[in-house]
């Protein structure tokens, strides 16, 4: 278990998979995480989370330390072993947004996966109109590769997706960390 100011960041557990389920159900969650059609989403999906969670290089909770309430989940998909790259995926519960959280959980899993799980880059997809999302990756550090422009349906018009990825060596430098 590991812990940032605000907020513990640990394992998934058994019971935190209705929980996921839940959140994944959220209109306002689902939209901002899948290109596929906003849906609810049934039991059978609750054995897919399983899935990925087992498939994951890290997949966690997000919960506040002060009063424990259950925050969101964080991940990171091992897509390119050989390359050291791994996709990002983070979603917070609507009434955590604009607090800071995902601020925080990210900089935390950006340090430790590149520190303690020895990754070059780390990759997300993020939708172009959640500008919200945008300005927090880049905050962190995050860079913008490319668009694919107007490659996603939702809510009756076309938006683009957003390509971002951090190097290890962006990472350090803007730590003051230079290998030594």
């Amino acid at each position: 278990m590991f812990e940032t100011n605000n907020l513990r960041i640990r394992a998934v557990r058994n019971t935190d998979f209705e929980k996921i389920h839940d959140l994944w159900n959220d209109l306002r969650v689902q939209k901002s995480l899948s290109p596929s059609y906003v849906v609810p989403l049934g039991n059978k999906f609750e054995e897919t989370l399983r899935t990925s969670a087992a498939d994951a290089l890290l997949y966690c909770i997000i919960e506040t330390k002060d009063k424990g309430n259950w925050v969101g989940f964080v991940n990171l998909f091992n897509g390119d072993q050989k390359n050291r790259d791994a996709m990002l995926g983070l979603a917070l519960c609507p009434e955590f947004w604009g607090r800071g959280y995902a601020t925080e959980v990210l900089l935390f899993v950006v340090d430790y996966a590149f520190r303690e799980l020895a990754l070059h880059r780390i990759t997300l997809n993020v939708f172009g109109n959640n500008a919200a999302a945008i300005k927090v990756y880049k905050r962190v550090g995050f860079v913008e590769e490319g668009i694919q422009r107007k490659a996603n349906w939702s809510g009756g018009n076309w938006q683009d997706v957003v390509l971002m990825a951090i190097l290890d060596e962006e990472w350090a430098a803007s730590k003051g960390d230079h290998g030594e």
